[in-house]
Parts: structure tokens; C-alpha cells; sequence
């Protein structure tokens, strides 16, 4: 797998900004940085001391965005998180899986990572039907 490009694909991709939520952590933690811009942008549910956001609801329209409002395209085509130091937890720990990968198009991964998921699938299969059988 190639590091990060910049495409942008995943802070663009419907599928992957629709439901997409923030922990706790990171509603406080944008609380307490005074993060109005970010939370304008988050639906705030849970308790006040244990809360947690929907995330990217516009505040206009109150509907769900299919990007990202914090990514910028620049102009060689790449794209730039302006809350990367504040970004959701979500965020941080992408990518979650390699099927998410494949799904928004992510440009990360290299022709031999689709060999490589196909031989632990066909693996973890083999271990669960052999599992079955005892």
C-alpha cells in the first residue's frame, strides 16, 4: 500500500461521508479549541458529558453533505484538510478497512493489495470451515 496521495476521493466519497460520526473526544476536544466552525457542522447528540455529532450536517440546510466541508482541491489537483490537526478520530484512523478502500476508489492501494485480501479471505474462510468441522 502506497502512502496517502491527496486524491481526496475518501473526504469525497458519498458513501463514506454519509453517517459518518465523531466520539466523544472529539466534540469535546473542538468544544474546549473553540471549534465553532467544525461543530456548526455537527449534529451534537448524547449527554453533555458523553457526547457525540453526526457529522457534516449543513447548518443551512440541515441536510447531509456528500464531502467533506473542511476539503480544499488545490490547484494541482490534490486535496488539503484545513482541520487536519483537530480532524475526527474517523478521519485519523483511515483507512478503516481495505473493502472501504476499494469502494470509494482510494489510491492508495497497489495492484498486489487486492492478491494479498483475496489470499487472507480465502484463509480466514478455510480457518472458519475448519473450525466448523471440529
Amino acid at each position: 500500500m502506497k502512502a496517502c496521495t491527496q486524491c481526496g476521493k475518501c473526504c469525497s466519497h458519498p458513501e463514506f461521508m454519509g453517517g459518518m460520526m465523531a466520539d466523544g473526544a472529539d466534540v469535546i476536544r473542538w468544544q474546549r479549541e473553540g471549534r465553532d466552525d467544525i461543530l456548526a457542522w455537527a449534529d451534537i447528540l448524547g449527554s453533555d458529558d458523553n457526547p457525540w455529532a453526526d457529522l457534516w450536517i449543513s447548518p443551512t440546510t440541515g441536510d447531509e453533505s456528500t464531502e467533506c466541508p473542511f476539503v480544499q482541491k488545490r490547484l494541482d489537483g490534490k486535496y488539503d484538510c484545513t482541520i487536519h490537526d483537530t480532524r475526527p478520530q474517523v478521519c485519523r484512523d483511515y483507512p478503516q478497512n481495505i473493502f472501504h478502500m476499494i469502494g470509494v476508489g482510494c489510491e492508495m492501494l497497489e495492484p498486489d493489495d487486492n492478491n494479498q485480501i483475496i489470499e487472507a479471505a480465502a484463509r480466514q474462510r478455510r480457518a472458519l470451515q475448519k473450525s466448523s468441522q471440529s
